[in-house]
């Protein structure tokens, strides 16, 4: 990860993907050095803007494209809740600028050169990151340089909302190492050639053939449960994941029988304060709420920056990507993968310095 940068980014050209999705060529304006070589297709730039309330936000995007040493591409859709991504989709035009902090990941074209087989998982927007590696790929390909084959099984609710669907078939009819599967959701589609009805199961991903590496994108819940299917059929497999959205809320029996009494409080170790937010979110946004300032980046279990330990009371910890099961029994939690519900909660955030 590099460290935290401030700069704007230029937005030079916006390219209409779907009726949802938009490609917005930026360039770093008085970036450094660091900054520059750090711009890697693969990698994310997090954004520092305002959502449809204007209250600001940070957010991950993948670099879909870099072209040339400060201009990079990155798709953004339209969620239709009302958060960042909403008013880039609909503010952000040629001309204009927003605040770009850092440029983050660990996946990146050099992740899957050296495999002979590669497998890619994509839940919707989350085909950001297999595009951005499979342009590389091309690139190399067409230098003559080797290149793995690679078998993308891609899930979408309709096919009007496959962003760079052309650009895929395309690749998948003039190339002889890619290939194509999309799982289609919320429309019929008839179950042959590239598309098939419903969710991608365990046995679809005997389509990637015997991969060395499967790169995982998409919202928290796809990645977890695609992550689980991948290990149990490829247990040798190195996994790269990439999740852009936080695990969502869980549902829990005190929350069902309307338990109002149960009062929920957070003892933070390092200086004795005890808070009382009410339940519902996750202890990251709790703590920032109440004005705590907690390391974080990625805010969907992958970077591990806002690690600490919780212990005592009732909570809910969430699948995350990268505690080892040794952090675990220590006592070592993610904040944004953990949901207190009630009672006593201790909090050690000395574990994140």
């Amino acid at each position: 990860m590099n460290a935290m940068t401030s700069l704007q980014a230029l937005c030079e050209h916006v390219t209409i993907e779907t009726a949802n999705v938009k490609v917005f060529t930026l360039r770093a304006v008085d970036a450094t050095a660091e900054f520059l070589d750090s711009l890697e297709a693969g990698k994310h730039v997090a954004l520092h803007a305002a959502d449809m309330a204007g209250t600001h936000h940070q957010r991950l995007y993948s670099i879909t494209r870099k072209r040339g040493a400060d201009r990079f591409d990155i798709a953004v859709k339209r969620e239709g809740h009302g958060g960042v991504s909403d008013q880039l989709h609909a503010t952000l035009q040629a001309g204009s600028t927003t605040s770009v902090q850092f440029v983050a990941g660990d996946i990146s074209l050099e992740s899957v050169l050296g495999c002979r087989q590669v497998g890619m998982l994509a839940g919707g927007i989350g085909i950001t990151l297999p595009i951005a590696l499979l342009r590389g790929l091309v690139e190399r390909a067409r230098r003559g340089l080797a290149v793995p084959d690679v078998s993308l099984l891609l899930c979408v609710p309709t096919i009007a909302e496959i962003p760079f669907l052309h650009e895929l078939l395309e690749l998948e009819l003039t190339t002889s190492w890619f290939s194509l599967q999309v799982f289609v959701t919320r429309e019929a589609v008839n179950n042959n050639g590239h598309f098939s009805a419903g969710r991608p199961q365990g046995q679809d991903l005997r389509r990637l053939g015997n991969p060395e590496s499967v790169v995982i994108c998409g919202s928290h819940g796809f990645a977890q449960g695609m992550r689980e299917h991948t290990l149990a059929m490829f247990p040798a497999s190195r996994l790269l994941i990439e999740s852009f959205t936080p695990p969502a809320a869980p549902v829990t029996a005190a929350q069902t029988e309307a338990q109002t009494d149960a009062t929920l409080r957070l003892y933070l170790n390092h200086n004795d304060q005890v808070l009382e937010p009410p339940a519902g979110k996750s202890l990251l946004d709790m703590l920032e709420t109440s004005g705590i300032t907690v390391r974080s980046l990625c805010r969907a279990g992958i970077c591990g920056h806002c690690r600490l330990k919780v212990s005592e009371g009732h909570y809910t910890l969430e699948p995350d990507f990268c505690l080892t099961d040794k952090d675990k029994d220590e006592g070592y939690a993610l904040a944004c993968c953990t949901f207190p519900q009630s009672g006593t909660i201790k909090v050690d955030l000395t574990t994140t310095a």
